[in-house]
């Protein structure tokens, strides 16, 4: 329930703090007082379209502050707090929603202290606020709405059977995503092996070798300067090893002439030493070089020959945009990616027969599921009559349509006759009809022409359903209008019944409305310091009498007002 709004700087309202009981309470007051106002932002408060128009003149921002108290959570409220992320005691300590509103429009929104944003706080507002006025039926004129109220009502008997429908579903809608994939790509396939197989040929046909790049690039530089290379070498191996006048000749004859003399000398024979480990050095590079330039005479490629490999190399690499290795692990993806698709018929035909499977499993579901719904509907139909029977419409005929299943003719290559289609919540839609009068046909709710009428109807859905709903606060904004006498006092009835399973928030001008109601708020306008404000006040019980005796006569109260007003309200509170 509402413990407490606190509404600070909105419309004509400077600051306002109401507290509130269980059970119905009303607010009352002259046309233009301000109820409106009060119902506008607890709608804000709760998720509704905020604006910076709704700031009171000259002043900067507008706040609203409510306090919620619950004897228990509803499971799917506290699933959307716990992901929001708070940890309190919610049916201990209660939810304080605080919105704020600045002349630029920006919104602050916080719960229990911790910053939120709107669609959050609309979210949570849903659990929390119910609004209906004369002219704020959406839900129940929404028939993309009437299935969900028709569930909500049959809640405890359809719960397993949607929850089990809708795993179903959940398979088989994705086999389906994946079936309508593979036939969508079948003809980009096609023209994709195409491509691959190109780029397969071709580089099978070039014969990578990974490093064959660098090779070839070190052979081309040998190539680009041979004659220079020949040339050098044979002088090298002249001078070092082949000429008379060789290194190595030349070294052997001073080693000669060293061995002669060393003995005579002690230091001579340390370097004839040396220079013998010298020879063999000398000698086994002269072997090196030559064996290089036999090599080198012995290459078998031209210059020609290589620079037309590297030439297909490096056309490769920049074509692919990739190294030679990178192309080589290229070659292997789509090789694979074509054998893939090359295979795909097995594939398809194994997709097939698994969404076959998922359809049908599903498909008993959800006719599982619109079996349930069936009898639940002629409870409903049965439950909705009964109000209406109530509250003076007894020639009123009310019936749950379910709409013929459709056929999903995106799956018509499918090997199954005529596909149904199939949704999240089933195979079919409802929508609500009614006839309010003898001999009329029904017809869908949303074409009740007669404001009374409607607002009747309005209120023996909502009758119904709320005894199926999480408690919450039920607003009715002149739900009354266009009604009087013994209808008017069958709304007020319905009403109070209403608010045995919520706590109920009533604008009303009847007095039967107000006199049924466990506590009355009078609503006025006063004018302070040259600006007009919007006051609340709690009504004591001989205040109620004087309220609900003018209703009951207008503008001037009359004894007569006056003792009907107490016979009214001891007839609704014979203990009082």
């Amino acid at each position: 329930m509402l413990q407490s709004l606190t509404i600070e700087n909105f419309a004509i309202i400077e600051a306002v703090n109401i507290d509130f009981t269980e059970g119905m309470t009303v607010l009352s007051g002259e046309t233009g007082a301000g109820k409106s106002i009060i119902i506008d932002a607890l709608g804000i408060l709760c998720g509704g379209r905020g604006s910076s128009d709704y700031i009171r003149h000259g002043d900067d921002k507008l706040l609203i502050e409510g306090l919620f108290s619950f004897d228990y959570l509803p499971e799917d409220l506290e699933n959307v707090l716990v992901e929001f992320g708070l940890n309190v005691d919610i049916a201990m300590d209660g939810l304080i929603i605080r919105r704020e509103i600045n002349k630029s429009g920006k919104n602050t929104i916080r719960i229990n202290g911790q910053l939120a944003n709107v669609t959050l706080l609309k979210e949570i507002g849903n659990y929390l606020v119910d609004i209906h006025g004369q002219n704020e039926h959406q839900e129940l004129l929404d028939r993309t709405k009437h299935l969900s109220l028709l569930d909500n009502y049959g809640n405890k008997r359809i719960k397993k059977d949607l929850e089990d429908y809708q795993k179903a579903y959940m398979t088989y809608s994705q086999l389906r995503k994946e079936w309508l994939d593979a036939q969508q790509s079948d003809t980009n396939d096609r023209q994709r092996v195409n491509f691959l197989e190109f780029q397969i040929n071709e580089i099978e046909e070039a014969q990578i070798v990974i490093g064959e790049d660098e090779e070839l690039e070190e052979m081309s530089k040998q190539l680009q300067h041979a004659q220079q290379i020949n040339q050098n070498m044979s002088t090298i191996n002249s001078l070092l090893s082949e000429s008379d006048q060789s290194v190595i000749t030349q070294l052997d004859q001073i080693l000669l002439l060293l061995e002669e003399i060393k003995d005579y000398q002690p230091q001579l024979s340390n370097i004839h030493d040396e220079l013998s480990s010298s020879k063999y050095d000398l000698e086994e590079y002269s072997h090196q070089l030559a064996a290089l330039d036999n090599d080198f005479d012995e290459e078998n490629q031209t210059i020609d020959q290589v620079e037309d490999r590297l030439g297909e190399l490096s056309r490769l690499k920049r074509k692919y945009g990739m190294e030679l290795s990178e192309i080589l692990d290229y070659f292997n993806e789509i090789s694979e990616e074509v054998y893939q698709i090359i295979h795909r018929e097995s594939y398809l035909e194994e997709l097939e027969a698994q969404l076959s499977e998922a359809y049908q499993s599903a498909l008993d579901k959800a006719k599982q599921l619109n079996d349930k719904r069936q009898s639940i509907a002629q409870d409903l139909i049965s439950a909705i009559e009964a109000e209406l029977k109530d509250l003076y419409m007894e020639n009123s005929r009310f019936t749950v349509r379910f709409s013929e299943p459709s056929i999903d003719t995106a799956l018509n290559m499918v090997n199954i006759d005529e596909i149904v289609r199939l949704t999240p919540t089933g195979f079919n839609s409802v929508e609500f009809y009614v006839a309010t009068n003898v001999g009329e046909d029904k017809k869908p709710l949303v074409q009740v022409a007669s404001g009374g009428e409607l607002s009747r109807f309005m209120l023996a859905l909502k009758t119904v359903f709320s005894r199926e709903t999480s408690p919450k606060v039920m607003v009715f904004d002149e739900i009354d209008t266009g009604v009087s006498g013994r209808v008017g006092q069958a709304i007020a009835e319905k009403i109070r019944e209403v608010s045995q399973y919520h706590q109920v928030f009533c604008i009303t001008h009847l007095p039967q409305v107000a006199a049924i109601s466990n506590k009355q708020l009078y609503i006025f306008k006063q004018v302070e310091d040259q600006k007009t404000v919007t006051n609340v006040k709690q009504l004591s019980p001989n205040e109620r009498i004087e309220a609900i005796a003018l209703m009951l006569s207008g503008r001037d109260m009359t004894q007569t007002s006056l003792r009907m007003a107490k016979e009214l309200l001891k007839e609704y509170h014979p203990m009082k």
